[in-house]
């Protein structure tokens, strides 16, 4: 049904497997994706608006250059996610498991990630418009070439994250991480 039908809307799947499937310029309108194990996809230039993604396994699946408008991600493991090039607008990202995620080169506007393992994701050379980060594990993550003026990390977990000192300005960290901050730019701080 997918392969021959380019615009699929309302569509509900639920409780399957869908494995190595690759789908390229294929719209998503208003679908529900719940308990579904999406094994080794790749989906590439996909149109994904108003959609929900409930409890799926998403690890290592390839969103590349995709449009993502309205959509919500929760309790999903998405550990390797690919989201390279792709615009994401207006999502929701709840409750989720995606170490070593990517977004490099990703255009994300008005989206919350939220309690979400994002440990060892790389979000470099990406462009951020009201983007939070509430309660994340951020740990290792890379933020290399992409300016964080505005971005408020003080409630996740930053520690080790890897940035470029010309793109700090105006993050927003606790008093903590100022701290380990500073130490990153190469400041020595006496006690």
């Amino acid at each position: 049904m997918i392969k021959t039908d380019p615009y699929l809307h309302g569509l509900q799947v639920q409780d399957c497997l869908v494995v190595e499937s690759t789908m390229e310029q294929i719209h998503f309108d208003g679908c529900l994706f719940q308990n579904v194990d999406f094994d080794n996809c790749t989906f590439t230039n996909m149109d994904l608006l108003d959609c929900r993604f409930e409890n799926c396994e998403l690890s290592n699946c390839k969103f590349w250059e995709g449009a993502m408008h309205r959509l919500e991600f929760h309790h999903c493991r998405m550990m390797g996610c690919d989201f390279s090039g792709s615009v994401l607008a207006n999502i929701s990202f709840l409750h989720n498991n995606a170490r070593y995620a990517n977004f490099s080169a990703a255009k994300i506007k008005h989206t919350r990630f939220q309690d979400m393992n994002l440990a060892m994701s790389s979000f470099n050379q990406c462009e951020f418009t009201h983007v939070e980060f509430d309660a994340c594990l951020l740990q290792e993550a890379e933020f290399i070439n992409t300016p964080l003026h505005g971005v408020d990390f003080s409630s996740s977990n930053i520690e080790g994250i890897t940035v470029n000192s010309e793109h700090l300005k105006g993050v927003i960290v606790s008093q903590e991480q100022a701290l380990s901050l500073a130490r990153l730019l190469g400041l020595v701080i006496k006690e």
